[in-house]
């Protein structure tokens, strides 16, 4: 893979700090967390434009300026020589509110008038001037005397008349707020869940959680008294200080805390806000930092003691969030070691791809709705230290940094799905070269210099090349080319279990006889009772002499070399370029009673 260029940008994070970054990404715009930084955001306006600004936690939407709030008395009750004429002060203030995106501004600064406007025809004027913007409409509160705002009307113009309307203290003005305003109540964990972004796990409050007003991901204010679409803030409590350690949008908002899971959701109205919500302990299985993956209705994360992998999921049958340990086949792959990066490609295989600690890469098929999964071990001639994946046409591509001597490497993983065999690529770090004439010097491969390659060149496999000056020379020339380092891809069956006339095959001595194996676009596969023991199975059928054996698909029967063992088992490796797809592999076995 090459590119044109690369595009820098300058970032508040230093190296050390980037594992430790929560992100969460809306569009063109990622929201990230870190304890030693404030809350901030990576815009893209263009593909040469991006910045990294911290969060003011303020409405876009300017606040009105009150031009003046007067008191026309035209009734002082002088017939009574004013004996009914009783002037109170009150208090004006103004928001405005955009319609287009709902936004409203804060409170502008308060005006006062003195009037009796318990009698008839008088009132209080206010004018204010607008803030920019279009499609605007105004709010106006009121307190009378010493109390608190309450809103008494909606105006589209810039002046007001009060005639001694009423204030609704159940509605009061928006009341600026930031919880994030020094070190110590920076969050390090963020999410979006029901139109709110939610951030936790401070350092001086672990165990908080704070959500943005609803729809105004950047704006953190309250109205007193509260409103259902405010800003809200609570702890997790449940025995112990559970310091929040990533947050999960799924039909109900999870906390995954250092020590135990958490399901929060609205109350009555099942909605989650500020004036109604549940926080319920579901299990006791707490997870790590690393960020969970959340497939189709399932979560996965890594557990903050043992490292092992679980899932989280919701069960009918308990009204709760079960978990599921889905290492306990695989525990030799984890015991030791934790995963530091992971990624899922949807299409088209349903894999989870994990980064180990030790550079190794895993591999976890998952497919729930025919309950298989299973992990595999992927290692290369290096360390891998981090992968993600991007949707590019009709499937999902794992993008890989990896150091190989001395040199951090982009890597791509190739093309799941291809026309022809001289398409595919199952080499590592490879290079494809496609010649309009046929050539046999390949170059570019200076990054894997001095080390002993493969390729496949127009199908045909070549292996024994060594890089020198960053270049190789074919036996052959060819038009379409893939060099890399190669790897062998191996299938080992378990100890064959079954029950016979007499009992199980456990601990029985047992000998394989024949293997069966549906094989599915596949070439120039081995196989064996051990790993010692491989032959090659049948590879041509009805190729000319001098073309590349063709793909098989369909049942391949071998006789196995004859082995005592306390399992029968059968091994299928490929050791070229080639693919590999095995679909089921049957067993004759013979057992000593």
């Amino acid at each position: 893979m090459s590119v044109a260029r690369i595009y820098r940008v300058g970032s508040p994070y230093n190296g050390a700090e980037l594992p430790e970054v929560d992100f969460e990404q809306s569009a063109d715009t990622m929201y990230l967390a870190h304890l030693n930084h404030a809350p901030t955001k990576l815009v893209r306006t263009d593909h040469t434009d991006w910045t990294f600004s911290t969060i003011a936690f303020t409405p876009t939407l300017g606040e009105p300026v009150i031009l003046s709030a007067s008191a026309h008395s035209p009734n002082t009750d002088a017939a009574n020589s004013g004996d009914a004429y009783f002037p109170q002060t009150a208090t004006y203030i103004v928001t405005a509110v955009d319609d287009v995106s709902g936004m409203e501004s804060r409170a502008s600064l308060p005006q006062s008038a003195s009037n009796d406007l318990t009698l008839k025809r008088n009132y209080n004027a206010i004018s204010w001037t607008a803030p920019p913007g279009t499609d605007l409409r105004f709010r106006v509160f009121k307190a009378d005397n010493t109390q608190e705002f309450g809103y008494i009307g909606t105006t589209t113009t810039t002046s007001f008349i009060d005639d001694n309307i009423g204030p609704d203290y159940s509605d009061g003005p928006p009341v600026g707020a930031n919880p994030f305003d020094v070190l110590g109540n920076w969050p390090s964990t963020v999410t979006f869940f029901e139109q709110r972004l939610l951030w936790a796990r401070t350092a001086n409050h672990p165990n908080a959680l704070y959500g943005s007003r609803s729809g105004s991901f950047e704006i953190m204010d309250i109205s007193r008294p509260l409103k259902a679409s405010d800003a809200l803030s609570f702890a997790l409590v449940a025995g112990r200080v559970n310091a929040v350690n990533q947050l999960v949008s799924m039909n109900t908002l999870l906390a995954l805390t250092s020590d135990s899971i958490f399901k929060i959701e609205g109350g009555q109205g099942g909605v989650l806000s500020a004036t109604d919500f549940a926080v319920r302990r579901q299990n006791g299985r707490g997870s790590s930092r690393l960020s969970p993956l959340v497939i189709d209705s399932v979560c996965f994360y890594q557990t903050s003691v043992g490292n092992g992998v679980r899932t989280l999921g919701y069960q009918f049958q308990t009204d709760s969030i079960d978990s599921n340990d889905v290492t306990i086949f695989s525990a030799h792959l984890f015991r030791g070691f934790t995963i530091k990066a992971w990624a899922y490609a949807q299409e088209p295989r349903s894999i989870v791809w994990a980064v180990r600690d030790d550079g190794k890469l895993l591999c976890f098929t998952w497919e729930q709705e025919q309950q298989v999964w299973g992990w595999t071990l992927c290692e290369t001639n290096g360390l891998v230290e981090s992968v993600c994946v991007v949707s590019e046409g009709n499937e999902d591509r794992l993008y890989l940094t990896v150091r190989r001597g001395g040199k951090l490497l982009i890597e791509r993983m190739a093309a799941t799905r291809w026309a022809e065999v001289a398409d595919c690529c199952f080499l590592d770090s490879a290079v494809t070269y496609i010649f309009e004439e046929p050539a046999a010097v390949l170059r570019n491969l200076g990054h894997l210099e001095g080390m002993t390659i493969s390729a496949l060149a127009d199908g045909n496999v070549v292996a024994g090349l060594v890089v020198a000056d960053g270049m190789v020379t074919l036996p052959f020339a060819a038009n379409k080319v893939t060099a890399g380092l190669p790897y062998s891809a191996t299938v080992e069956t378990l100890p064959l279990a079954v029950q016979g006339q007499s009992g199980w095959t456990v601990a029985k001595v047992q000998s394989q006889a024949k293997a069966v194996i549906r094989v599915v676009d596949s070439r120039a596969l081995k196989a064996g009772p051990t790993d010692a023991t491989l032959e090659p199975l049948r590879g041509r059928t009805h190729e000319v002499p001098g073309q590349p054996n063709a793909l098989q698909t369909g049942l391949l029967e071998t006789y196995l070399r004859p082995d005592l063992n306390g399992g029968a088992r059968v091994v299928v490796r490929s050791d070229d370029p080639l693919p590999m797809t095995i679909s089921a592999i049957y067993l004759d076995p013979s057992v000593s009673e």
